[in-house]
């Protein structure tokens, strides 16, 4: 039963597969028809495409040859266009360019700019393809003419926008020079130029830089006259503030008035100046009898007034040389912003060089006259000091200039320096030779004499500019081999310093002594004496001593010894006076006619003497107080001994039938003249 219903499956799945198999082969019998179908079809569209491109190719390439005969043409009319531009350009472009070029704006100088470029373009286009055209000689006479135009309007902008800076503009710019914001400062007056203007004439200077006609002539002609009147006018400023300021160019003013109103008033002049003298040396002596302090010999007003004047035009020259330096200077800060961007970089150097030459002959001329009356008046021992001050204010301001300049070089102004730093040195030794040839005798008094005072006013002058003194002296082989002989030098300046110093006052020593030898020995004595006193306290006072010390460690004890040498020689002056208290022996008791004699003789030498020293030392000047004191008490412990021995012993003793006649004066008497010694109101 099992196997008929196994069989029965079977053939029932086997007649499925015979119909799936039979389905199978129609469904390929279809697919067969339609692929012979779409094969059909497409081969029908092949062979209609084939057809479609035969057509159409030839097509394409006629079109092709069209389009690149299209492209040619158009070409070719543009660059019939552009040269028929170039032969039209003069036409175009003859009243634009023959009416000049507009400055008032920048785009109204454009315009003219681009009409120049054009022609420029037809100029290269003509020489490159037909130099022989006769267009290109009108493009080029145009083209000169528009170039000619341009400089000149450029010119003309240039002239109307300079003008000198004002001196109050230089004045409140040197005043600001140490400022750091100087740069931004705006002054009302300073001549500054416009932003329009400036931008249009910087277009204008680089068209014509860019043409190969950079516009240096017309900044040299136009920019050098306006700084050499700035400063002109700059110094003519200084000059009247400085004659409306000072006293002393006033009166100087007065002095050299016409030869007919100094006859008018010489009568008066002179009881004025009679009367002044009168009062002049009473308060010297006042002044010197109360403070200690040394006037000097007396001098009268019109020499005072000389000396004073001197020292005045020297100090003034230096001032002028000074500002003028600065003023030199923002100048040429001035000038280097107004040509920055007129110009290409490489030619502003001697543009800057050549608009500064006046300026820079102006500066040394008034350098070197600054420094030939420092010269001058160190050679006659007066200040000497100004051109210092001068190498010291161009030393400060050579940085800035050198900013200033840049990209030009600072030769002119370096030479200058370097000038005026010889003539610094030179001026050192002009004083030591001053003091060397000085011939004015000494005070008559004995008192201090001008040339220590001028000496040690020197010093101290000369140590506010020792950082100035120092380098300058360091270029001296001299002076380098001395310091390198110093020991322990820890400031090479003050050490150069110091040398000079050294130099200077034993150069001043031997002129004392010197001068001293027209004295006698007391008032030799007393002369060296005040002059020693007043060298050494000024060097204490001014600080100078220590800066001394460097060079010569031991002066001031050879000053306190010299000082100690000059009292001992005072005091021997008065051993002829003590040698008529000394008896030659001893009297008897009982005196004999030759023993009165003795004491007569003694008495009346010793009277005629001390009366003939008393006249004379009166006159003697000691301005230090506590040297006249000291000199008071050593000339009665001189003195006083000796007499009142001699006076006690002898004084009673009846040698004469008129005592009084020789018995003059006693020891009491004699103390109080000595008090009244070296005191002009006694």
């Amino acid at each position: 039963m099992y196997a008929v219903e196994k069989k029965f499956e079977i053939e029932m799945k086997l007649r499925k597969e015979m119909s799936n198999i039979q389905e199978l082969k129609a469904a390929a019998k279809r697919s067969s028809s339609l692929a012979n179908d779409v094969c059909n079809v497409l081969g029908a569209c092949e062979q209609r495409l084939q057809q479609l491109e035969t057509a159409v190719l030839p097509l394409y390439g006629d079109t092709a040859r069209l389009q690149h005969i299209h492209q040619n043409m158009e070409r070719t009319v543009r660059s019939l266009d552009h040269v028929i531009n170039y032969y039209m350009v003069t036409r175009e472009l003859a009243d634009l360019i023959q009416a000049g070029p507009h400055t008032t704006t920048t785009e109204s100088l454009n315009i003219y700019l681009e009409a120049l470029d054009k022609l420029a373009d037809a100029q290269g286009y003509f020489n490159k393809n037909n130099p022989q055209s006769i267009e290109l000689e009108n493009i080029n006479q145009l083209y000169n003419t528009g170039v000619s135009k341009l400089e000149n309007a450029f010119e003309e902008l240039l002239s109307r926008n300079t003008r000198p800076l004002s001196p109050t503009t230089l004045m409140d710019m040197i005043a600001l020079e140490e400022d750091s914001s100087v740069d931004s400062v705006s002054v009302s007056g300073s001549g500054s130029t416009s932003v329009t203007a400036l931008e249009t004439m910087r277009a204008a200077a680089a068209w014509l830089s860019a043409a190969g006609v950079p516009p240096a002539s017309q900044l040299l002609a136009i920019r050098a006259p306006a700084a050499k009147n700035s400063l002109i006018a700059f110094k003519d400023y200084l000059r009247s503030r400085s004659m409306a300021a000072s006293p002393l160019m006033r009166a100087k003013n007065l002095l050299h008035r016409s030869d007919s109103t100094q006859r008018r008033t010489s009568k008066l002049q002179k009881v004025i100046e009679k009367r002044a003298n009168k009062i002049m040396m009473k308060a010297s002596q006042t002044l010197e009898q109360s403070t200690g302090l040394a006037i000097g010999p007396r001098k009268s007003v019109s020499e005072a007034y000389t000396e004073e004047s001197n020292e005045s035009l020297d100090e003034w020259e230096a001032e002028l040389a000074g500002n003028v330096a600065a003023a030199v200077c923002r100048l040429a800060r001035h000038e280097q912003r107004h040509v920055l961007g007129l110009l290409p970089l490489p030619r502003l150097p001697p543009l800057l060089a050549g608009v500064l030459s006046h300026c820079f002959t102006i500066l040394a001329t008034d350098v070197e006259r600054a420094c030939s009356r420092s010269r001058r008046a160190a050679s006659r021992c007066g200040g000497g000091a100004g051109c210092w001050a001068v190498l010291r204010r161009l030393q400060r301001l050579q940085p800035e200039l050198e900013r200033a300049l840049a990209p030009a070089s600072p030769a002119p102004y370096t030479a200058i320096l370097n000038n005026c730093q010889q003539n610094c040195v030179k001026s050192l030794e002009d004083w030591v030779e001053g003091i060397r040839s000085d011939t004015a005798a000494g005070p008559v008094d004995g008192t201090v004499h001008q040339l220590a005072a001028a000496a040690l006013a020197h010093c101290h002058a000369l140590a506010a500019h020792i950082h100035t003194i120092g380098p300058a002296l360091a270029t001296e082989p001299s002076y380098v081999r001395a310091v390198s002989q110093l020991s322990g030098v820890h400031d090479r300046n003050a050490a150069m310093l110091a040398i000079y110093m050294r130099k200077v006052l034993a150069q001043l020593n031997f002129a004392l002594r010197n001068k001293s030898e027209q004295y006698p020995d007391a008032l030799k004595a007393i002369f060296l004496l005040n002059n020693t006193l007043y060298l050494l306290q000024g060097l204490q006072r001014s600080g100078l001593l220590d800066v001394l010390m460097l060079a010569e460690p031991e002066c001031e004890a050879n000053y306190r010894d010299m000082i100690q040498e000059h009292k001992s020689a005072y005091l021997q002056s008065w051993n002829k006076l003590l040698q008529h208290t000394v008896l030659d022996e001893q009297l008897p008791a009982k005196l004999r006619d030759k023993d009165r004699q003795i004491l007569k003789d003694k008495f009346a030498s010793f009277n005629r003497e001390w009366e003939e020293c008393s006249r004379v030392q009166r006159t003697y000047s000691v301005p230090d107080a506590e040297l006249r004191e000291a000199l008071k008490r050593d000339n009665k412990q001189a003195i006083l001994p000796h007499y009142t021995t001699f006076y006690d012993h002898y004084a009673d003793l009846p040698f004469s039938k008129n005592p009084d006649k020789y018995v003059k004066y006693s020891p009491v008497q004699i103390a109080t003249q000595l008090d009244g010694y070296f005191d002009e109101a006694a």
